[in-house]
């Protein structure tokens, strides 16, 4: 399908996936290099995703599934299908089924929803070139968010104990309990250049009998303390939020465990979360700051012009 626009439309898909892969469209828009791709809930599209587990789905299937552009979306992991994506939605495999079934790929979108390539130590070395302005206000959890280091580095800033971080590997290292961390330095701006390069010699030597843990916890950390209870710029104005996965580190507390529990049933917006969690505004606030700063949470700024 050699074409730059191309559409996705669904039969018998709910309004939660629908968010979901309207939300990865965009982001295939807005940072690959293919085709532009929209979503139809009417219609026959370039691609067409049936929802094989809803009564619509069923009585559609039988017919569609001898069709080369169809992709069948169930619970069920091994449903019978030419191209099947399983729920919940995750954005490699939907990106991967949808390019092969389409025939046109979106390498920039693939890089960005998998693990980072390895890079040589030599291209590492360089924080990526940010305009001053913008970087003097970034906090850790912005830094890791956007991937401001592309290599290993070791975080040096006064107030801050020297963290190894591996973004490549999805790892850091720290001996001591999180708490040893105090809000307010993941509140406070760092620049870029706070991430000191290291080569993969120098990492393996700093990180030598310390603890490895995964760079999701630092990156919820950052991300739970870093506004001290507001929102995340972001994240402001009348949007909605949705929640593919619920993060790991949200299920060791009973507030944001709950939190968690009603925004994956969303799409919900702020004020209705707040109203339904019964949750002091700044908890609510800090829980999506994390939930973005860790990369878990999906914004539909576009949700009064669409019907799910």
């Amino acid at each position: 399908m050699a074409k730059d626009e191309l559409t996705v439309s669904v039969v018998g898909v709910g309004a939660k996936d629908c968010m979901v892969m309207r939300s990865l469209l965009n982001l295939a828009n807005g940072r690959g290099s293919g085709p532009a791709w929209s979503l139809l809930e009417d219609g026959r599209g370039d691609v067409i995703v049936i929802d094989v587990d809803s009564e619509t789905g069923q009585a559609e299937w039988p017919d569609m599934r001898a069709a080369t552009n169809v992709i069948a979306l169930s619970a069920d992991k091994h449903f019978d299908a030419p191209a099947h994506l399983a729920k919940p939605l995750r954005a490699r495999e939907f990106f991967a089924v949808l390019e092969r079934v389409a025939g046109v790929s979106q390498p920039q979108v693939r890089a960005e929803v998998a693990k980072p390539a390895p890079v040589p130590p030599a291209a590492a070395a360089e924080p990526r070139k940010q305009p001053a302005t913008i970087e003097r206000g970034r906090t850790l959890a912005d830094h890791l968010r956007l991937q401001t280091w592309s290599g290993p580095v070791l975080l040096s800033h006064e107030g801050w104990p020297m963290l190894p971080i591996d973004p490549g590997s999805g790892a850091w290292f720290f001996d001591g309990s999180i708490s040893d961390l105090k809000p307010e330095q993941f509140a406070r701006p760092i620049p870029g250049s706070a991430g000191v390069a290291l080569s993969s010699a120098e990492l393996v030597e700093r990180v030598r009998g310390h603890r490895q843990r995964p760079l999701s916890e630092l990156k919820w950390f950052a991300g739970l303390a870093q506004s001290a209870g507001k929102l995340h710029p972001d994240l402001k104005g009348d949007v909605q939020f949705m929640l593919v996965h619920a993060p790991a580190e949200a299920m060791e507390n009973r507030t944001l465990h709950q939190l968690a529990q009603i925004v994956l049933r969303g799409p919900i917006t702020l004020a209705q979360l707040i109203a339904e969690s019964g949750e002091p505004e700044a908890t609510v606030h800090a829980f999506l700051n994390a939930c973005y700063a860790s990369g878990k949470l999906l914004i539909n700024s576009d949700w009064r012009a669409a019907a799910f």
